[in-house]
């Protein structure tokens, strides 16, 4: 594989300034659950030692593993990352995100790194029994929605209570936070956006399944 990588990429020119090349390791590959040749190992390896792109799958990791978890010390080796962010369901099935905890620490890692400009975010989902367009708006709604509360959180509040290791005031404020009126913000984007009634996208998509798909 290292060696079939290094001939694609001594053949294939192409200008740095408007265009990345990734590498996505998995953690399995289809009929060789036993051994997969790129690993999450390999990968990390190979993209940093190449100077490329290491792209970090929500779906291809271990079910008990935070992919959030690994953001922060990437960083610290690569100029930009890209993320395929999705929801597993046990082995890389990705079903369309929810605004759930593992969504929410990613896009809180992203933003604590000061990592969004230093990042491509792609979304994709495979679950047919729903209507696609509301799979792709659902799903994209939700990485937005993520990335909204994680703007709004203070994180330097909670960075000043951490690093005095004053942890009552770092609970104390996380606990808060989850209260705060954060849809209240959406709604206004909503309205900026021209999407002030919340009704208007699912309206328009029972239409388009009705008359088009």
């Amino acid at each position: 594989l290292k060696d079939s990588l290094d001939k694609i990429l001594a053949g294939y020119k192409y200008d740095k300034k408007v265009m990345d090349v990734a590498v996505e390791s998995k953690v399995f590959g289809i009929g060789v659950e036993s051994y997969t040749t790129g690993s999450n190992e390999f990968y990390l390896n190979y993209a940093a030692s190449r100077h490329i792109c290491c792209l970090l799958d929500t779906g291809h990791f271990h079910p008990t593993e935070n992919v959030a978890d690994k953001i922060s010390a990437m960083f610290c080796f690569y100029d930009k990352l890209a993320f395929h962010v999705s929801r597993p369901v046990r082995w890389d099935s990705d079903h369309v995100l929810k605004l759930n905890d593992e969504l929410q620490d990613v896009a809180d890692e992203l933003v604590k790194c000061n990592g969004l400009q230093r990042s491509y975010i792609g979304l994709d989902y495979f679950d047919a029994s729903i209507n696609r367009i509301a799979a792709m708006v659902i799903g994209a709604r939700n990485m937005e929605k993520a990335l909204l509360k994680a703007l709004l959180t203070p994180w330097n509040l909670l960075k000043e209570a951490q690093d005095s290791y004053d942890h009552t005031r770092v609970l104390a404020l996380q606990e808060e936070l989850k209260t705060l009126p954060w849809g209240e913000v959406w709604d206004e984007y909503l309205k900026q956006q021209g999407m002030e009634k919340k009704k208007k996208m699912f309206e328009e998509v029972k239409q388009y399944e009705k008359e088009v798909l």
